[in-house]
């Protein structure tokens, strides 16, 4: 009998979307369109998404009780400095200053892990609810959150959804042994705002010694105290002075080509390197801001922006064509949830309603809400501007120069002067004394750097 013929499987091409840089990847309405034809358009634009990547900062858990950091009403403005010992408000974050000293941090940490109080439990907001709508809908990729508070998973957003950037309370490392343990084994020490210390413990290397059976038990328990380990547990969080965990970054330029649209809510975008997201993702995918001010894609104290000769056709054309005024294709402007809640109920119903807000474009001179006034000198084209109760309009020239503080990725040192960057890399940094070196082992030498001056 003849063997069979092996079948060939057909295999699917993929079709590659040209895009042109002349033409905006999505566009709201005509300029004289209506708020629900605009609402309409971004609930459509969603449901076409199968891979939205979001990064998402403290505005959507401001209405669950959790303080920003940097709002007048803030974390910042409200913590007493001289009564915790701290020369200024963010030395609590401050790996230097809690190595020396962890207390100030700890009399603090009730506020962060119960900022309702100790017998109450923080609830995720309808943003975070939106998001998990998201992961529910298969729409969703990857939540990218500054925030620590961990509320994206009690919502329902998957941990495999997730990347906390700026680390989380949901669990503490210690100094010492580097064991990690999750936050309830340090709940009893944050209410009486002492340090915690790990009950881990030691390995001893040394041979147990022989002893009489009637001394055994009592021997036992002098030896457990003797060696529990007695590290200082550190919160998860990022402090400042450190780098970002390898996930943030492995994950980022996982996803920089799966993307299809990016959403940007509740974040003032002020902390780097996260701030630089906006740049990193391919130009070509719809970004959608909701936020209570308009904000952009910082700009840096860039003295230099060059590359090496290993500059390739391929970083030109992943340049952003978008001017200062075209950082976001739509600008969904009040407090996050009112936004979630309009995006979601135009998604389930498509009611078309028009009483959840205002399209910029069509707002009259003498509406009883919003100031059109103070709106009119926005730079950003109108028909691209929503607006919800809570949106509070920023002068376009409000901007500012934001410096970085890096670590090298080869030595591990902050760095002082320039800093070599990698341009395809997400946050991979090296100094001028580590680059030679590095940079030509970094992806077989094919990537090429920017310099930048840092602080």
């Amino acid at each position: 009998m003849a063997p069979k013929a092996k079948r060939r499987r057909r295999q699917k091409k993929e079709t590659i979307e040209v895009i042109d840089p002349t033409v905006v990847p999505f566009q709201l309405c005509s300029s004289s369109g209506t708020f629900a034809e605009a609402i309409a358009a971004v609930a459509k634009l969603l449901e076409t998404r199968k891979k939205i990547l979001v990064l998402a900062g403290a505005g959507i858990s401001v209405s669950c009780g959790i303080p920003d950091f940097r709002s007048p009403q803030g974390l910042y403005a409200t913590l007493d400095s001289q009564e915790l010992g701290l020369s200024c408000p963010e030395d609590l974050f401050d790996l230097d200053f809690f190595s020396d000293d962890p207390s100030p941090f700890y009399k603090f940490a009730k506020e962060l892990y119960f900022p309702l109080g100790t017998n109450k439990r923080v609830e995720p907001s309808d943003s975070h609810r939106f998001l998990a709508l998201l992961e529910q809908q298969k729409k969703l990729l990857r939540v990218y959150t500054q925030n620590i508070d961990g509320l994206e998973e009690i919502a329902g957003v998957s941990s495999k959804r997730m990347v906390y950037a700026h680390g989380s309370l949901q669990w503490a490392t210690c100094c010492s042994c580097k064991r990690r343990v999750p936050a309830s084994d340090i709940e009893g020490s944050i209410k009486k705002g002492q340090v915690p210390l790990c009950q881990v413990p030691r390995k001893s290397q040394a041979k147990k010694p022989v002893t009489p059976p009637t001394r055994r038990m009592e021997r036992k328990r002098v030896a457990s105290k003797e060696l529990l380990c007695g590290g200082v547990l550190k919160p998860g969080v990022t402090f400042f002075g450190e780098t970002l965990q390898d996930k943030v970054r492995k994950s980022l330029e996982a996803d920089h080509d799966k993307a299809d649209a990016l959403i940007v809510i509740g974040t003032s975008l002020s902390v780097a390197p996260m701030s630089k997201v906006i740049q990193y993702l391919p130009p070509s995918i719809p970004r959608i801001l909701i936020n209570r001010t308009v904000v952009s894609a910082p700009k840096y104290n860039t003295a230099v922006s060059s590359s090496d000769e290993n500059n390739s056709d391929e970083d030109e054309e992943e340049q952003d064509f978008r001017e200062d005024t075209y950082t976001f294709d739509a600008y969904l402007m009040g407090f996050c949830d009112d936004v979630t809640r309009a995006v979601v109920k135009e998604m389930k119903t498509k009611s078309e309603s028009s009483d959840e807000g205002k399209l910029l474009s069509a707002l009259e001179e003498d509406d009883d809400i919003f100031s059109a006034e103070d709106w009119q000198s926005s730079s950003i084209p109108h028909d691209r501007i929503l607006l919800f109760p809570g949106a509070m309009h920023k002068a376009d020239d409000d901007d500012l120069e934001y410096t970085e503080v890096a670590h090298c990725d080869g030595c591990q040192k902050e760095i002082a002067g320039k800093v070599r960057k990698c341009v395809q890399c997400f946050d991979y940094d090296l100094c001028q004394s580590c680059y030679p070196k590095l940079s030509k082992k970094h992806h077989g030498g094919n990537h090429s750097f920017a310099v930048e001056p840092c602080s």
